[in-house]
């Protein structure tokens, strides 16, 4: 048996897809409600049942999105990956989009926060230009727009699950070659982390 499962937590709501001898088999989405960490593991116990120990293969979505979803989702991939002593490969979110959109021309986008998205352009099926940072005016309307968010903009809505249903799907071929590749997050921005302030009084060590 061939088993390969596919994690995509770029967004708040997770999805996990599992393929069987070549086929997508199975898919889930939960909601992570910004505790993909507690929820993740359970859900993918849920997907595989008593055949965890037959995973052959990881795929990972690898960003941009949620930074906390990121980090929890790769984390959890590498280690599976790992544990079970079996290749892991990596897609980017727009990538993934691009599979599960079927379009050839158009723009992928995918939330990022504070009324803005993740842009980037594809043409003939392939990405055409560097990621770019959008507000949501400035798409609404736009032509040829796909992803997470886009049905609300006129666009085509990219479900996480029918994205990772995608991804699984666009990197099953991949599976049978050698790869040194990182799967590395992508992110459209660094995280923004503060230091804690010093209480009032305390002294510098």
């Amino acid at each position: 048996m061939n088993l390969v499962l596919a994690i995509d937590t770029a967004s708040t709501d997770f999805a996990l897809a599992l393929a069987l001898d070549g086929n997508v088999a199975a898919s889930l989405t939960r909601d992570g409600a910004q505790d993909h960490s507690r929820l993740l593991l359970a859900a993918i116990d849920e997907l595989l049942g008593a055949h965890r120990s037959e995973l052959s293969a990881v795929v990972a979505v690898r960003g941009p999105g949620s930074y906390a979803g990121l980090r929890v989702g790769l984390a959890t991939a590498q280690g599976l990956a790992l544990a079970a002593g079996v290749p892991i490969r990596g897609i980017g979110t727009m990538e993934a989009v691009a599979a599960a959109s079927g379009l050839r021309d158009f723009t992928a986008i995918h939330p990022a926060g504070r009324g803005e998205f993740a842009v980037q352009d594809f043409r003939d099926g392939q990405s055409a230009a560097p990621l770019r940072v959008a507000a949501e005016d400035e798409l609404r309307g736009a032509p040829n727009l796909a992803g997470e968010g886009a049905g609300a903009l006129g666009g085509l809505e990219v479900t996480p699950e029918a994205r990772c249903r995608a991804a699984l799907q666009a990197l099953l071929p991949t599976l049978a070659t050698a790869s040194d590749d990182g799967v590395e997050a992508i992110y459209l921005r660094e995280p923004n982390i503060t230091t804690p302030r010093r209480p009032a009084g305390a002294q510098a060590s």
